[in-house]
């Protein structure tokens, strides 16, 4: 306690927030935000589309090199590996499913929006993917052990939750450190700190991207309401499910086990229960173990392929 008081005494004047004009002049215009690829949107529209086909898919990754390879690897990968080691892209694409090769794709995709050239900055983008790509994954395996229904939407509203820290740490990394200590801890003062710094918030920014490149309503609604989804009227199961993820995803990756996580105490989960039938409510809480740690491996397949 003394060092820290000591210590104060030799530190700087207090920085003003920045003012919003000056913010807003590069987080505001549509022009400076990362872009997603043709392919990633194509692949954003396959998820969301109950009609489209494996084969679909297929033809996708058939057109690029790189997806191929990195469909393979995942396929490949310990996450998914079955007896044989497969070469074909066809038979990656049938092993992984519809949904799995939607998850390579969007992934890949948005590699490039997790990357900065400085390399303070360029460590926090990596967390943030490294979160971003867990709570996607923790998304997905929750969707399927409350039996939700969603087709993979879950995943893609995962992994964009927090693409406004990342915009954030791209565009103004001094003052990105400034309101956010990446901590993994995400009470209610975040956005509040958040504001007080930059005079707007991640979840802000992040639906100002998704509106800038045309992500649907219900992607966009997770990333603006991600930390309150009692706030959400239109998509609020979708909302609570990523709040989840999201909650078990900082604890893990915060204390590096699962052990004292509160599910009851969620009130993401709250929210999901009343959905739940009986039977699933009464499994559901010692099933959350079991699809954290195939999220963990999902993530790791998911980082080695991106590194490519």
């Amino acid at each position: 306690m003394f060092f820290k008081t000591f210590t104060s005494l030799f530190r700087g004047p207090p920085r003003l927030p920045i003012e919003p004009a000056n913010l807003l002049k590069d987080l505001g215009k549509v022009e400076t935000f990362p872009t997603l690829s043709d392919t990633t949107i194509r692949a954003l529209e396959l998820i969301h589309d109950p009609s489209s086909a494996l084969a679909e898919v297929s033809d996708l990754v058939r057109r690029d090199a790189v997806l191929a390879v990195s469909l393979l690897k995942m396929a490949n990968s310990i996450a998914y590996r079955g007896k044989h080691e497969i070469d074909d892209v066809r038979q990656a694409a049938v092993r992984l499913g519809k949904r799995g090769c939607l998850r390579v794709i969007t992934s890949l995709g948005l590699k490039t929006v997790f990357r900065h050239r400085v390399a303070e900055a360029r460590t926090a983008c990596e967390s943030l993917h490294r979160h971003a790509l867990f709570t996607a994954s923790l998304a997905a395996h929750l969707n399927i052990l409350g039996d939700f229904g969603y087709q993979g939407e879950e995943f893609t509203a995962g992994l964009l939750h927090d693409i406004g820290r990342v915009i954030i740490c791209v565009r103004v990394p001094e003052a990105f450190f400034r309101a956010d200590p990446m901590s993994f801890r995400e009470d209610a003062t975040v956005l509040s700190q958040e504001r007080e710094v930059l005079n707007i918030d991640h979840c802000e920014v992040g639906y100002r991207f998704a509106q800038a490149n045309g992500l649907p309503d219900s992607v966009a609604a997770t990333i603006l309401n991600h930390h309150f989804p009692r706030a959400e009227e239109h998509h609020r199961d979708l909302v609570a499910l990523v709040n989840l993820a999201d909650a078990l995803a900082n604890h893990v990756q915060r204390e590096r086990k699962l052990a004292g996580f509160k599910l009851e105490a969620c009130p993401a989960y709250k929210i999901l229960k009343k959905r739940l039938p009986p039977d699933v409510i009464d499994r559901f809480p010692a099933a959350v173990s079991g699809a954290v740690i195939k999220a963990l491996r999902e993530t790791r397949a998911m980082l080695h392929i991106s590194a490519l």
